[in-house]
């Protein structure tokens, strides 16, 4: 299906070209579809910043994950503007243990390189300390790869759905402007190996988030997906807020309402609660088990818990009630000084 046949089927905008609009100014909204040139260079007036500001604050990441009956597996690329960092694991559901997890730190451009686009043609890859990582997109879908210490092995294609991708520009607070791109309901095929152990891929869904801001020094959210192939959602509290709060279902996409993510903190893999102001999304997402990362670099800092499991409850859409029951996904704790 075409980009333009999937952006007809959804219930947003279509995509702007760029995410500044001709006068300079961020082209703030949800929309259907995806941005073909993802640079900021055409801010104008208040929005523009210095050069230097720009080069401490821009910062961009791509994300992947397979999630379903068997596993949950995931990897990214992070370039901060002056350091990079990929992470890579596998959760065996059924042993409910995290089977491979393994996060380094490299230089951007060398190690690490993200795709400047999120379109056709898009290509991340990470080099270095052990390990190689690749995020293609070609015509029908992405191609993934990964290769790293005790034999982990991960090759998979992900093929294009019906639904079409997010494309949500929100304001920064003490930034500028975020450009995110979601896209979910993606049939998994493909095996992933570690420690001599074979997991067969197909039947399984894949997401992929492409992001690229000019953010604040500071960044905080907590977040939550999940997708099969005819549902998915994707919400954040913090950060860009509920425009980029969404529920895919057989091929069109909802807008969600702002939502609260509610959990102890003190017992991670207690249950959390997930409700959007709206009423659209009512979920308690279960952990299964957990990846989490506390960095301290002096002049950076990340905390990063994610929890792996399942969710269940009820979406509520315009065509009416869905009862969600072990949907495999995230839930995510962040807070960064970068």
């Amino acid at each position: 299906m075409t980009a333009q046949a999937k952006t007809e089927s959804a219930d947003l905008p279509a995509a702007p070209p760029t995410p500044v609009d001709a006068s300079g100014q961020p082209s703030f909204g949800a929309y259907a579809g995806e941005c073909r040139d993802l640079s900021f260079a055409q801010l104008d007036g208040p929005w523009a910043r210095g050069p230097l500001w720009r080069i401490f604050h821009a910062k961009r990441w791509h994300f992947v994950s397979i999630a379903g009956p068997r596993v949950v597996t995931a990897f990214a690329v992070v370039d901060v503007g002056y350091a990079a960092n990929a992470f890579v694991y596998l959760f065996d559901r059924d042993a409910k243990l995290l089977v491979a997890d393994l996060s380094l730190l490299g230089l951007p451009g060398l190690m690490g390189r993200v795709a400047d686009r999120a379109v056709e043609g898009a290509r991340t890859t990470w080099s270095g300390g052990g390990l190689k990582l690749s995020l293609e997109r070609g015509a029908a879908g992405w191609q993934l790869s990964a290769r790293g210490p005790g034999g982990l092995e991960i090759d998979a294609s992900l093929e294009d759905s019906a639904a079409p991708t997010l494309c949500a520009i929100a304001p920064i607070e003490r930034g500028v402007a975020n450009c995110t791109h979601k896209t979910a309901c993606l049939t998994a095929r493909g095996v992933a190996r570690v420690g001599g152990r074979r997991y067969d891929l197909d039947g399984h869904s894949g997401l992929v988030d492409h992001t690229h801001g000019l953010l604040a020094r500071d960044t905080t959210w907590r977040w939550a997906s999940a997708s099969r192939a005819d549902l998915a959602f994707n919400v954040v509290q913090g950060f860009n807020g509920p425009v980029e709060n969404v529920i895919w279902h057989e091929g069109r996409i909802h807008p969600v309402g702002a939502v609260e993510m509610v959990y102890d903190a003190t017992t991670p893999l207690g249950a959390w609660r997930l409700r959007s102001h709206d009423g659209a999304l009512d979920l308690t997402f279960r952990p299964e088990g957990e990846r989490r990362q506390n960095k301290d670099l002096i002049f950076a800092k990340s905390r990063y818990l994610q929890p792996i499991g399942s969710f269940a409850g009820t979406l509520r859409l315009p065509g009416g009630e869905i009862t969600v029951t072990d949907l495999a996904g995230v839930t995510e704790d962040h807070t960064a000084r970068w």
